[in-house]
């Protein structure tokens, strides 16, 4: 016999991390922002007290504000993607971003500064909804493994950034500005040359664009999209209690809090290694099932510290919340692709990236007010209440959408 005919199966495989359809571009430019991000946001609030010489409540202030952008830029960001094209987003949002960190680089006004600031991250939560649905959308094998090599890029991306950051804070504080800048630059070139010029999929009944579409939010009558988003909102009240509460909790107990550092690096650096096999396995398996689990493991890793705080219990709710991470953070990008109808895909990513970003708000908020009342254990054992009740949320959209369909057949609703 001749040589028998390859596997297609094999065959397949080794197109996934390649540019055939434009992806990889698109996954460098994921990364170049998150990078950037990883070089600013563990040190602006330093940066701020340190070099500029903002009161230390001044620069707590300037940071709450100014990370408003990121969650305002969500809903606007999903409009334009829409109307003009996920590539055009990103790239303008890059350009709008390195110009913005450069005028935060140069002035030393704090108004200036805030709006500088909070205009970069402005444009960082507008790319986001193009991003995440070109993922869905021009993926090679799967569109959930595509979107897990996002995720991947996103957590490698600010892993290496929090990391290199530390010889530029060391040297010249300043530096991370015009670091931030030059990627973004970096991005905005990258995508302009060799991210295809994908384009969102028409909607079957064109009509004109109107002002309320710039904040668009899906109607109620979506039993997919609001129970997936509920999850998204109730999972980024517990995420944030994990860089707000628990080291706060661990710093007033007399723990040393570059501890954290560390586990954030290992986080970060071990999505980046193993979030594509992940994917990989979860796109054989019930998606309504395995985003149920992830939540409840979410409210696992903060209702660990019932037991205790202490460094083993620390240690464990990280390794608790990176598989959390890695189960549960690729399949809401998937269902919110699945729901929306043609033409407003980009702006279910945006409304969905809402939700989880309003917990992410709100939980620092809702655990300093139960701190100070004296009422960790309460603070504890609600998080982990509130994992369960996003796995209920889950599961009901499960029952509204009958017999729950493989992941790779969602995944092939997503391009459409």
């Amino acid at each position: 016999m001749s040589g028998s005919p390859r596997s297609p199966s094999k065959s397949i495989k080794k197109v996934c991390v390649r540019n055939s359809n434009g992806f990889l571009p698109v996954v460098l430019s994921q990364w170049m922002i998150s990078l950037a991000d990883g070089l600013l946001i563990p040190f602006v609030n330093l940066y701020m007290v340190h070099s500029l010489k903002f009161d230390p409540a001044l620069a707590g202030a300037i940071l709450g504000l100014s990370g408003l952008g990121l969650v305002l830029g969500q809903l606007p960001g999903g409009a334009l993607a829409d109307r003009f094209g996920y590539r055009r987003v990103i790239v303008i949002g890059f350009l709008v971003a390195g110009l913005a960190n450069l005028s935060a680089l140069v002035t030393r006004n704090p108004i200036v500064f805030g709006i500088s600031y909070g205009i970069a991250l402005f444009a960082s939560g507008c790319m986001s909804p193009a991003f995440y649905q070109v993922a869905a959308q021009i993926g090679t094998q799967s569109n959930l493994r595509s979107v897990g090599t996002l995720i991947a890029a996103q957590n490698g991306g600010i892993a290496m950034g929090a990391l290199a950051a530390w010889p530029l804070v060391a040297h010249n504080m300043h530096d991370i500005f015009l670091a931030a800048s030059l990627l973004d630059v970096g991005g905005a070139l990258l995508a302009i040359w060799l991210v295809r010029s994908t384009q969102p999929v028409p909607p079957a009944a064109p009509r004109p664009f109107r002002l309320s579409d710039w904040m668009y939010i899906p109607p109620r009558g979506q039993r997919t999209f609001w129970p997936i988003a509920l999850a998204g909102f109730l999972t980024g009240l517990l995420y944030s209690q994990m860089w707000s509460t628990v080291p706060a909790v661990w710093v007033k107990a007399g723990g040393n809090a570059s501890i954290f550092s560390i586990l954030w690096f290992a986080n970060g650096a071990i999505i980046f290694l193993v979030e594509r096999r992940i994917s990989r396995g979860l796109e054989r398996r019930n998606p309504f099932g395995w985003l149920a689990g992830a939540s409840v493991i979410y409210g696992l890793a903060v209702g660990i510290f019932n037991i205790g705080m202490s460094l083993t219990t620390l240690c464990a709710s990280f390794a608790v919340l990176t598989l959390a991470e890695m189960l549960y953070e690729p399949l809401p990008p998937m269902f919110y692709a699945k729901a929306a109808p043609r033409g407003m895909k980009a702006r279910y990513q945006g409304a969905g990236n809402l939700a989880n970003s309003l917990g992410i708000v709100m939980g620092p908020v809702i655990g300093d007010l139960l701190l100070q009342g004296g009422r960790l254990q309460i603070v504890w054992t609600l998080m982990a209440v509130l994992g369960v009740l996003a796995a209920l949320a889950v599961m009901s959209a499960r029952r509204s959408e009958g017999l729950a369909a493989p992941v790779r057949m969602i995944s092939q609703e997503a391009r459409e």
